[in-house]
C-alpha cells in the first residue's frame, strides 16, 4: 500500500484502513509527528456507539496496539528534545499535557505540547490483516 521509497500513508489509506479493523464512521483523523516513526490517531465511532482512538504507523501502515500507559516527564522530554535540540527551560503538566518550553540550538525559544495520557513510545505495531 506504501512505495517502495517508504513515503509516507496518505490520510485516506490510513482511514481504509482502520475501517478494515472497526467497521464505524472515521470522526477526525491527524498525523503526529512527536515521535518518529510518524504516527496517524484516528478517532473512530464504530456501529456499536464505542468510541476509539487508533494510531497507525503512518510509514508501514500498522496499526499501534494500545497500551494505556501514562507518559512520564522524563519522556515527555525526551520527545520534546528529539522534536527541537536544546536545553528545556519549563515544562508544565495542565490538562493531561505537558507544554515544555526549549531554548534551541538555533537561538529561538520553541513550545512543545504532548498529550500525556497515552505514552505512544510504549505501543506495538500489530498486522491489519
Amino acid at each position: 500500500m506504501i512505495s517502495e521509497k517508504r513515503s509516507l500513508l496518505l490520510k485516506e489509506q490510513a482511514k481504509l484502513l482502520v475501517l478494515k479493523e472497526y467497521k464505524g464512521i472515521v470522526k477526525s483523523i491527524a498525523m503526529s509527528k512527536i515521535v518518529t516513526p510518524p504516527i496517524y490517531i484516528v478517532d473512530i465511532l464504530t456501529l456499536n456507539g464505542e468510541e476509539h482512538k487508533v494510531k497507525i504507523n503512518a510509514q508501514t501502515g500498522r496499526i499501534l496496539k494500545e497500551k494505556m500507559i501514562p507518559l512520564t516527564k522524563s519522556r515527555a522530554k525526551a520527545y520534546a528534545l528529539g522534536q527541537h535540540k536544546g536545553i528545556i527551560e519549563s515544562i508544565v503538566l495542565t490538562n493531561k499535557q505537558y507544554e515544555i518550553v526549549i531554548l534551541g540550538l538555533d537561538g529561538k525559544r520553541h513550545s512543545v505540547k504532548i498529550d500525556a495520557e497515552i505514552d505512544v513510545l510504549a505501543q506495538e505495531e500489530r498486522t491489519v490483516q
